[in-house]
């Protein structure tokens, strides 16, 4: 089969050609500028010359602030506009197709754990968009799965780990939130299974996917920093005002995705594997 990437130089567009390179597996990857998925023709002509079997949607618009103001038409254009660009190409060449979304399609205000059919109230610009964009998906009619996700950290790109790796190289103690629940997700992880639904065929449809157990980002920052000297002190998120809205309690079912057969190590486990790479 061959695979088409999508936000090749994202932090999981590198993850997953690193993966399906790993495999053996034959890959096209595309970037933003080798292919400008808000772009329909280009899109369609795309397709029309590498003819995939399995369409890696991973490309999207996710400065989460400035979708708010100066980023909003970008994030609209990328997240619904390319999504459906994309869904509809898969569609049209008869591929199948997997697109990330995010646990922000949700409020955050949950007390338990969202399940993937758990009615959806987006409360920031992002979440609004990436939320249509899952419905441009299922409108396409394409052979899709959807895959949320959450707190997404690896080896590629900017991340929480990342920061506080630096952070913590001139600073003695770091101030983290301690006010928001949710499960981190490691980009191997991610990819992993993302072809794991393809291998197996899962039915096609909505899945949650992140690593196992839940953290507050001050849980996470610890666990990041346990074998240094710096201290890690909890704080609220008024501490660090933003503006877009956070969910407060982002933690997504799992069972699903494990029900395919899929194991999902716990984010502490993921963690450890990162970092000793």
């Amino acid at each position: 089969m061959k695979y088409l990437i999508t936000g090749a130089h994202g932090q999981l567009g590198q993850e997953l050609q690193k993966l399906l390179r790993e495999r053996g597996l034959t890959v096209v990857a595309y970037d933003s500028k080798a292919l400008d998925i808000t772009n329909r023709e280009a899109v369609m002509a795309t397709f029309k010359a590498e003819q995939p079997d399995v369409v890696l949607h991973a490309a999207a618009y996710t400065k989460v602030d400035l979708a708010e103001d100066e980023g909003r038409a970008m994030n609209w254009q990328v997240n619904v506009a390319g999504t459906k660009n994309i869904a509809d190409a898969t569609k049209q060449y008869g591929a199948k197709l997997v697109a990330v979304s995010t646990d922000y399609v949700f409020d955050g205000l949950n007390v338990g754990e969202y399940r993937e059919t758990d009615p959806v109230n987006p409360r920031n610009a992002y979440g609004r968009a990436k939320l249509a964009g899952e419905l441009a998906v299922t409108e396409s009619g394409a052979a899709a799965y959807i895959v949320r996700t959450s707190w997404v950290f690896g080896e590629f790109g900017n991340n929480f780990v990342y920061t506080m790796q630096r952070l913590a190289e001139s600073h003695p103690k770091l101030t983290v939130v301690n006010d928001q629940l949710g499960r981190p997700t490691w980009t191997r992880t991610l990819a992993e299974f993302m072809l794991h639904l393809i291998a197996v065929e899962a039915t096609y449809g909505i899945y949650h996917l992140s690593n196992d157990e839940t953290a507050t980002w001050f849980d996470f920052a610890k666990e990041i920093l346990k074998d240094t000297a710096v201290e890690v002190e909890p704080v609220t998120s008024a501490a660090f005002p933003q503006k877009a809205y956070r969910p407060k309690h982002s933690v997504m079912n799992l069972e699903k995705a494990k029900a395919t057969g899929f194991e999902i190590p716990s984010w502490r486990e993921a963690l450890n594997n990162f970092l000793c790479r």
